[in-house]
């Protein structure tokens, strides 16, 4: 069949709907000769064969050659990109602040016990230690989760990034 159509029911009692109002429809392109509605089936057919034979399949082309070649959705799409970048780049300062507020308590543990200069120089060296270590990590395993959504095989994500394999397949299992 070319379309599925789906409304919210209830498992135990398939009269009962959920009222909801939402319809979800699939499209199997694959079946679109099977499609009774011209339009549809021309639509099905573009998306499977990618050749526009209809009004409404050359307008769609057109519209994505057009979407394809606006400098603004470029340069949209480059600053999603650049905003993901920020975001590990918080990560890691996030991570950076948080290993030297740590040190920075053990330190003057420390420096309670052996001085205080003694202490607030280990304590600062740990803390940045500490928060490379966790804005490395983190930053490791962002790259990781995107590597594994472009299906690069886990062996070698551990292999690029020097993490054990382990950890990529709790990741893996998480998502």
């Amino acid at each position: 069949m070319p379309i599925y159509t789906f409304n919210n029911l209830c498992k135990e009692n398939t009269a009962i709907e959920l009222g909801d109002a939402t319809t979800k429809i699939f499209f199997n392109a694959a079946s679109y000769t099977k499609e009774n509605n011209l339009e549809i089936k021309d639509f099905l057919s573009y998306l499977l064969n990618g050749r526009a034979t209809s009004t409404f399949t050359k307008k769609l082309e057109k519209l994505v050659f057009d979407k394809k070649s606006n400098e603004q959705f470029k340069g949209e799409y480059k600053m999603q990109a650049l905003s993901l970048r920020d975001a590990r780049v918080r990560g890691y300062e996030e991570g950076f602040a948080l290993g030297i507020q740590r040190g920075e308590k053990q330190g003057e543990k420390i420096g309670e016990k052996r001085g205080e200069k003694r202490g607030e120089k280990r304590g600062e060296k740990r803390g940045i230690s500490l928060g490379k270590q966790q804005g490395i990590l983190q930053q490791a395993m962002e790259s990781a989760k995107r590597m594994m959504q472009e299906n690069i095989p886990i062996e070698q994500i551990a292999s690029w990034l020097g993490l054990p394999v382990e950890e990529i397949k709790k990741l893996s299992e998480k998502n």
